[in-house]
């Protein structure tokens, strides 16, 4: 049977093309991916695609600035009927990342239509793949490089691998070559590295590879993209435990890099969200601040975001009860102190959720942890953020010694001016500001304010990814960060 046609490629490139196009991502809505990067060189390199620190949020907007990048994964048949990928040694000259392998690619600029079209630029710039030669055909989720650089693989196709002449940029590229794509499915040549986030285990995989007597390591980011291009080309897993970052998302769904599309549940925006605050873990979310290391007391707070009727983030509040001896009938965040048997902060968060407003914690998807807010009294608190998908399977059953009512309101409230006002205080000698929110539900009408109002401020700026409309000048004392910290 021929399996040439007119234009010059095999069927089975042809026929992966056609099903490769019925393959689309869920969308990432801007105004969650649109996030500030860091300046780390031009080029996506095998860096390991989870964050090791926290990327400040900037609280100046002119500091903002978009990074985007992507990379292609161009795919042509062998001469043994495989299916081969194109990869890219960099130039041992470069000053970064000098001598790793790496996947044709890099930032968009401004005259790039799309996703695309960078990646193709990027390959004619970098190894001379005239972009007419490559079929796109689809394009995988983001992924975040090391310093948040969110990187968009595309998938294209090579039929006629014979009209590919490489010429190499020597001032980029030392060497090109191809790899069977197949390889990244197998356990043979390959290697692993453990790695730890949020007190969760990780692997990192390194596959060497040998070709015309010259050997390759592929590992870290470049690995973890074609894990799931070949994934996705092959419709089948690796045959080795992937093991990606978990965050306890309900019904042991994981949504780390290379995630199954089809286990994929809540609405895209959420889903959207996850993605992002997976990039965006403080590495020092489980250590109080040195400064107040002498303060023994530890708690955790809930912060439960879902998304409302209207397409809106909302968050759960509580009103303390009246006959509490401390703090009656304030507004807070389900949480408090840290007991013996808590495994961690998120434990205590989700703990007390369920003994004060019956949330059940495996309804919760815990997806990051903000750096530690400190009290007068001596409390060191633990804002953890959590993805509620199935608002209608939550039933509130509150503990009446400790609750007096539960209530939900819009995240975005904490970055406007609406219903704000401020008191100018001082606490040792320091200036700052204690904000107040008025909000109404029905014909009750509630103060969110203080060191919950702060965390809601921080929180509404990590997953909204924008500043607060007003000065918010917190005291130093609570932690987290401050424009003097920017």
């Amino acid at each position: 049977m021929d399996s040439s046609n007119s234009n010059g490629g095999s069927q089975r490139l042809l026929d992966l093309a056609q099903r490769l196009r019925l393959d689309k991502p869920p969308p990432f809505p801007e105004d969650i991916l649109d996030q500030i990067m860091e300046e780390k060189g031009d080029k996506v390199v095998s860096e390991v695609s989870y964050t090791e620190s926290a990327t400040p949020i900037a609280q100046n907007t002119e500091k903002i600035r978009y990074k985007r990048a992507a990379v292609l994964i161009c795919i042509f048949e062998g001469d043994a009927g495989d299916l081969r990928v194109i990869l890219t040694k960099r130039s041992s000259k470069l000053s970064t990342y000098s001598g790793q392998v790496a996947l044709p690619g890099g930032k968009a600029e401004e005259g790039d239509k799309d996703d695309g079209d960078t990646a193709k630029r990027e390959a004619m710039e970098e190894i001379g793949l005239d972009p007419e030669l490559v079929d796109v055909v689809t394009v995988l989720e983001p992924f975040f490089s090391k310093y948040l650089m969110r990187v968009i693989p595309v998938i294209g196709i090579l039929h006629d691998k014979k009209a590919f002449k490489p010429v190499l940029n020597p001032a980029e590229v030392e060497a090109v070559f191809d790899a069977p794509l197949e390889m990244f499915l197998k356990d043979e040549k390959r290697s692993q590295k453990k790695m730890q986030c949020m007190g969760e285990n990780y692997l990192i995989h390194l596959f060497d590879y040998e070709i015309e007597h010259k050997k390759f390591l592929i590992w870290g980011l470049t690995a973890g993209i074609l894990i799931r291009a070949a994934s996705v080309v092959y419709q089948r897993p690796p045959a080795f435990m992937e093991q990606n970052p978990k965050f306890k998302l309900p019904g042991d769904l994981t949504m780390g890099m290379g995630s199954n599309r089809a286990e994929v549940r809540g609405s895209q925006r959420l889903q959207a969200l996850i993605h992002h605050l997976h990039s965006s873990i403080p590495s020092d979310s489980n250590e109080p601040n040195s400064k107040f290391t002498v303060w023994k007391k530890r708690a955790a707070v809930l912060i439960c975001v879902f998304e409302g009727a209207d397409g809106n983030l909302r968050v759960f509040l509580t009103q303390r009860a009246s006959s509490l001896s401390t703090h009656s009938g304030e507004v807070a965040l389900p949480g408090g102190k840290r007991e013996e048997g808590d495994a961690d902060d998120v434990q205590t968060a989700l703990r007390e959720a369920k003994e004060e407003i019956g949330l059940d914690p495996s309804l919760v998807s815990v997806i990051t942890l903000l750096p530690p807010f400190h009290t007068k009294y001596g409390v060191t608190i633990i804002p953890v953020v959590g993805v509620l998908f199935d608002k209608d399977a939550f039933s509130p059953v509150l503990n009446s010694a400790e609750v007096e009512a539960i209530f939900d309101v819009p995240l975005e409230m904490f970055l406007k001016n609406d219903n704000r006002r401020a008191e100018e205080r001082e606490w040792m000698g320091e200036k700052h500001l204690v904000h107040y929110f008025d909000y109404e539900d029905g014909n009750k009408k509630y103060v969110i304010w203080a060191i919950t109002a702060a965390i809601l401020i921080r929180s509404a700026t990590l997953l909204l990814q924008r500043p607060p409309a007003f000065l918010e000048q917190r005291p130093k004392i609570w932690g987290g960060m401050t424009e003097n910290d920017i």
